[in-house]
């Protein structure tokens, strides 16, 4: 089975327009952004087991030099799936979300009460739905959406960091819990696991995963960072981001 078979033929057509999160209004241009990715497996809901988390984590900075998202995989836990790649930074000013906090889609911001949290404290406030996205019932292995980036703060910002993280468990605080993931880069190599994509915004892009191999067609989904584990409902087999304004 060819892995491109998932995202090109995958019309924008079959994205549903129910959505909460509309582009902002006439008066400000939209700033669209389109994610669609791909599982060896199936999108794990709870008609098929025990709901998996399906992250789409967004930065908007000025530097694309900057610590961009990438998951956190053990200890001190933080919100349980995603921080900055150093020490230093914001990581990323929303996300988008699917089975976190309840069952389907949910786009969510790292602002509160005017504040820019640093996303490690886990708080966040819900946006509503993506402005576009595809069903998620049982079999799907697809998961895709379009959301407009005016509704994240740090709108004005040039660069888009994105990371996508597939996981079974978000665990908080500090003890020794389950945890099997996948990201963003090559999982089969310890050297190759932080690999989010920056997009610049001054122009209209398409990016996919053949242009760069970035995410294996092979299992590459760990436990934790110790051991590889074939587990197909969390691996992220093949990508695609649209970008226009």
């Amino acid at each position: 089975m060819k892995i491109s078979f998932f995202l090109f033929t995958l019309p924008l057509v079959i994205l549903t327009s129910c959505a909460k999160v509309p582009p902002a209004g006439s008066f400000v241009a939209p700033k669209l952004l389109r994610v669609t990715f791909a599982l060896r497996g199936e999108v794990q809901t709870s008609e098929s087991g025990q709901p998996y988390y399906y992250f789409v984590t967004i930065n908007r900075t000025a530097d694309p030099a900057d610590s961009g998202p990438v998951p956190v995989v053990d200890r001190p836990w933080g919100n349980g799936f995603a921080a900055a790649n150093a020490t230093a930074g914001q990581g990323f000013v929303g996300f988008v979300a699917y089975n976190y906090r309840g069952p389907g889609y949910g786009v969510y911001s790292c602002l509160s009460n005017g504040v820019l949290k640093n996303p490690v404290e886990g708080i966040f406030t819900p946006l509503g739905l993506p402005y576009q996205s595809t069903p998620i019932v049982r079999g799907t292995k697809v998961v895709s959406f379009q959301i407009d980036l005016n509704t994240l703060p740090n709108s004005t910002q040039r660069f888009v960091q994105l990371n996508i993280i597939a996981t079974n468990n978000i665990p908080q605080g500090a003890e020794d819990a389950p945890k099997v993931w996948d990201a963003l880069g090559d999982g089969r190599n310890t050297g190759s696991l932080n690999q989010f994509i920056t997009i610049d915004t001054a122009q209209n892009q398409l990016r996919r995963n053949t242009d760069d191999r970035r995410e294996p067609t092979e299992n590459d989904v760990r436990d934790h960072v110790l051991s590889l584990v074939d587990e197909p409902n969390l691996d992220i087999v093949d990508w695609e981001i649209e970008y226009r304004n």
